[in-house]
């Protein structure tokens, strides 16, 4: 009996045992489920902390997107997309899928679609939304079914909450600096949006590889006439024409100054850059405003073609430069500025000691000219070298000038034969490893003695004519001055086009035609010769508008230049014909008397035989 009441205490003893080891393990589940939903709460609350420590400092969409992918994949093992509501606009996507503020499939396979691209695994789709506006859809995947439990959908939606925060900040933000970097009136960008590209421009502006500057002809003429409010119709008049223009084109427009702007092309092809600039000229100029007229004058630049240097400063200021030519030459036109316009602007204007030296003591110098090709565009540092290569191989002595088109002049006190120069210059860029640079070599020497003689004899003829004319010791004087030098910028023309003994190109033909211009700028540069410029730059003007720049008021200096010019260019020889005599020359000028003031035509009728 013992025995047996002692087996039964033993069973029961065990079975007691047993339930509490049960009741032991349940509790440590129990306690392990808590402890890792503690521990999993504590991985919320510690990538909140850094979603909070890193994102407070982002305002940017695309850098809060991609560390939020970062957190997402390497937290939860989630691959995780966020697309933005133009993106899901885009999708063929069935709007069920986004009519919830979050939306879980645990099997993919089960919804019969492919959603995002995904046909299997699990997906949860959560709207990123703050005060009613959608910042875009947050769409998390694995590739196993069931893989995103209760605590992964809590801590996204923590994560949710905590991004909408930023997205908003990110929005205020680009609001704030959108309406800091556009102008109030035009909606275009402004000079410290302009001002920020420059700055960094290696990063900015990398794929800028054009600039048009346009400026609105006579804009204070309708200011005054019209009043500021009504210059303002006028300048969104232009700013339509830009828009009109540039739609759907890679190009920024930025508000350049009050009725400039600026326009920054990325890589576009250079006709296409060119098209842009005449296509908002002619629209614009098509426009009338009340009783006036519109027009506009367009500079234009190209990285490769009038800018060969990756320099973007550069880029806009030939742009700029190629604008003032065209305020210049009679405006509502398009210039595009080239390598004889920079070197014109680069050369120091001690050449002219050189034609005086020609003059005055028969010394021959060398003036040359080097005309670089390269297969790609060069750096700044590239530049110095090139320039330090070709000083290299001319006396230390002698001036080289250059442009950013790759482009050099070189004044020599020597005249030196150009197949030593060019092979001197051939070994020097082969020492320097400049094997993807090609060369044209020139000399302009006889050209400018020519140059130099019929401006002389242009401005005896002017100095005969004005004293006959009646006018004062001191205008005979500046006419003269004007005479003497209005043919200078053909110094900066293609000698193979000046001599081209036949009929030139219509481009050309435009090279040709803005030596006056080129003239023009080289009187401004000097002190003796800023009163007469206007008589240089008008010397191919005609009373009938047939001139280089279409002008009709004509200063009388200029009027006296015309005749005088005219006449000498045909009673001396020239490349592509004999020169005719003055009766024959008298003959021909007979023909076209219209063009000219009738007493000054009438003089040199009376004195040509002694001049």
């Amino acid at each position: 009996m013992y025995t047996n009441e002692g087996k039964v205490n033993i069973g029961s003893s065990i079975e007691q045992i047993m339930d509490l080891l049960m009741k032991m393990n349940s509790e440590y589940a129990n306690l392990t489920s808590k402890v890792q939903s503690l521990e999993n709460r504590l991985a919320a609350v510690s990538v909140l902390i850094d979603i909070n420590e890193y994102m407070g400092n982002i305002l940017s969409f695309s850098d809060i997107i991609s560390y939020l992918k970062d957190v997402i994949a390497g937290v939860l093992g989630l691959n995780c997309k966020i697309y933005t509501p133009a993106e899901i606009s885009l999708m063929e996507l069935n709007p069920k899928y986004l009519i919830n503020n979050e939306l879980y499939l645990p099997d993919v396979k089960e919804a019969g679609d492919e959603i995002f691209g995904y046909s299997s695994g699990c997906l949860g789709i959560l709207n990123l939304s703050k005060r009613g506006h959608i910042y875009g859809y947050l769409v998390i995947h694995h590739e196993r079914p069931d893989m995103i439990d209760n605590d992964k959908k809590e801590l996204l939606q923590l994560i949710k909450s905590q991004i909408c925060i930023y997205f908003e900040n990110a929005d205020l933000f680009a609001k704030v600096r959108d309406s800091a970097e556009r102008d109030g009136l035009t909606g275009l960008y402004n000079r410290l949006f302009l001002s920020q590209l420059l700055d960094d421009w290696k990063n900015k502006m990398s794929d800028i590889n054009g600039a048009i500057i346009l400026d609105i002809d006579n804009f204070k003429l309708i200011n005054d006439r019209y009043g500021h409010l009504n210059g303002d119709k006028v300048i969104n008049m232009l700013v339509k024409a830009i828009k009109d223009s540039i739609e759907n084109l890679p190009v920024l427009a930025i508000r350049y100054g009050g009725e400039e702007f600026l326009l920054l092309t990325k890589n576009m092809e250079n006709t296409d850059i060119l098209n842009v600039a005449e296509n908002i000229r002619k629209e614009f100029n098509s426009l009338n405003f009340q009783e006036s007229s519109l027009s506009v004058s367009v500079g234009v630049s190209i990285l490769g073609q009038s800018c060969k240097v990756t320099d973007h400063m550069e880029l806009i200021r030939t742009a700029d430069s190629a604008l003032y030519i065209a305020k210049k030459i009679g405006k509502n036109t398009v210039v595009l500025s080239d390598e004889d316009s920079q070197l014109f602007e680069n050369v120091s204007f001690d050449i002219t000691k050189y034609l005086s030296k020609y003059n005055r003591f028969n010394t021959v110098g060398g003036i040359y000219r080097i005309n670089f090709s390269s297969t790609r565009l060069i750096s700044n540092e590239e530049y110095s070298r090139l320039r330090r290569c070709i000083a290299s191989c001319f006396r230390e002595y002698d001036n080289i000038y250059d442009s950013v088109s790759l482009a050099f002049v070189v004044l020599s006190d020597n005249e030196i034969p150009l197949e030593l120069m060019r092979e001197k210059i051939k070994k020097a860029l082969a020492r320097a490893k400049f094997d993807f640079l090609t060369f044209d070599m020139f000399s302009h020497s006889d050209a400018y003695r020519e140059i130099m003689l019929h401006s002389e004899r242009v401005a005896a003829i002017c100095t005969s004519l004005a004293e006959a004319y009646g006018l004062s010791e001191e205008e005979c004087s500046k006419v003269r001055l004007a005479a003497a030098n209005h043919d200078v910028g053909k110094l900066y023309i293609d000698p193979g086009i000046l001599n081209k003994p036949g009929k030139l190109t219509p481009e050309e033909f435009k090279k040709v035609k803005m030596h006056a211009f080129y003239s023009y700028q080289y009187a401004q540069s000097r002190e003796n010769l800023k009163e007469v410029s206007d008589y240089i730059l008008y010397h191919h003007e005609y009373l009938d508008g047939s001139g280089y720049f279409k002008k009709t008021d004509i200063p009388l200096f200029s009027q006296i230049i015309v005749v005088a010019d005219i006449f000498d260019a045909l009673t001396e020889n020239r490349c592509y014909r004999k020169a005719f005599t003055r009766k024959e020359a008298i003959e021909i000028m007979e023909k076209e008397h219209y063009k000219f003031d009738k007493k000054i035509f009438e003089l040199l009728k009376q004195m040509h035989i002694y001049i």
